[in-house]
């Protein structure tokens, strides 16, 4: 099955090749009909000479012009070139041999994205991705590319941004139905840097594809080059941009935080305050001296606003601490917050995609937020994940 996820056609081409390239020698092709233009053409194509492989692969398709896969290998070939609209009629040809040939219709739908036309390319990904007699790598597949199309979609347009989101939710069925797409974690690691401002679940992503990846690709090694270092480096400069991040002092912060919670185990609210805050003062990158600052504010009247401030700084100290994201994102929701309910919820999402409790709140906090149609698309995503039997 070839695919639109690397932007480029080669590992496409090389894909699809290797799944219709057996089949051809066996499907009609004789030495009179184009199996030996087939055999050379395969050679040229796996070198990226496209010219040569369509013209080869032409010759093949004239001499068994029944021959799908014949005219799928042709199509992509074309494509290789640039050659879209004679790529689309190879591919209507072989449509018209084989209408529900997977590899046949997911070639229409990538042609329909090379146009440029979303719209007919989700129409054509949408029952790939939904069929479950479907192959689970060819359907995982599909839904990665369904979010590729609506990041193309919902471009730089906000008022479209709930497709972000789409493509978000796309982008996890890709990796729940495949957990070896490493595909669809390099495009969530985009999204999620690009769309969402999520540098730590990007950098979690961009790792986790070049553990998957087959192949040492240019991509690759942009990844390893370029994507990551890059995303490092931002993530510390945010960190040591911060409030007082320059006089650290771990040991003290250290100190505070053991009074605070011997405090705290006595019930001595007010001390563990006091200790707390002074362990946050210390070192405001420290996840334990927020948290516990928080959780000091909330058993004092009027201190709920306070307590939301320090359970933010602690998700900034920790972003995979999923549970800390929705007890932030619970009492922003009861202060009537709901865009850092939001915010929060979908934090822990990008900790943990499979967290009934984030997803419900992230839903309801999009709706209170007037955010209708992301909430449908997490709400869409919800009935997907199955219920835990308890």
């Amino acid at each position: 099955m070839s695919s639109l996820l690397s932007y480029a056609p080669d590992a496409a081409l090389r894909a699809a090749l290797a799944a219709t390239g057996a089949m051809l020698l066996f499907a009609g092709c004789s030495k009179s009909d184009g199996s030996g233009e087939y055999a050379e053409a395969q050679k040229a194509l796996e070198a990226r000479n496209y010219e040569k492989a369509e013209q080869l692969f032409a010759k093949c398709a004239e001499l068994a012009p029944d021959n799908v896969d014949a005219l799928v290998s042709l199509a992509l070939s074309r494509i290789g070139r640039g050659m879209i609209k004679e790529a689309r009629d190879a591919a209507v040809k072989a449509s018209a041999l084989a209408p529900s040939d997977i590899d046949v219709r997911e070639l229409l739908a990538q042609i329909a994205w090379h146009a440029g036309e979303f719209e007919s390319a989700r129409e054509l990904y949408l029952p790939l991705a939904e069929d479950e007699t479907v192959p689970a790598e060819v359907r995982s597949q599909a839904y990665a590319a369904l979010g590729v199309i609506d990041m193309a979609m919902c471009g730089t347009d906000m008022q479209h941004d709930w497709l972000r989101d789409r493509a978000r939710t796309e982008f996890l069925r890709a990796i729940s139905i495949d957990r070896r797409n490493a595909a669809a974690r390099y495009q969530m690691a985009l999204l999620y840097r690009d769309s969402f401002g999520y540098n730590e679940a990007a950098l979690e992503c961009f790792r986790a594809y070049l553990q998957l990846a087959n192949e040492a690709d240019a991509r690759m090694h942009r990844v390893q080059r370029d994507e990551m270092p890059n995303l490092a480096r931002i993530i510390n400069e945010a960190n040591a941009s911060r409030p007082g991040a320059a006089g650290r002092d771990v040991a003290a912060c250290a100190q505070e935080l053991k009074k605070a919670d011997a405090e705290w185990k006595k019930g001595a609210y007010t001390k563990a305050k006091q200790f707390y805050s002074s362990a946050n003062k210390a070192d405001p990158l420290s996840y334990e001296a927020a948290y516990g600052l928080a959780q000091a504010w909330e058993k004092f009247r009027g201190g709920k606003e306070n307590a939301l401030k320090y359970y933010q700084e602690a998700c900034k100290n920790r972003t995979s601490a999923v549970k800390t994201f929705i007890k932030t994102g619970d009492l922003a929701m009861e202060l009537k917050k709901y865009a850092i309910a939001t915010e929060a919820y979908s934090r822990a999402v990008a900790a943990n995609a499979r967290d009934i409790t984030a997803i419900d709140g992230l839903i309801r906090a999009l709706r209170r937020s007037n955010r209708a149609k992301a909430a449908d698309v997490y709400q869409r995503y919800r009935e997907t994940i199955p219920l835990r039997r308890k």
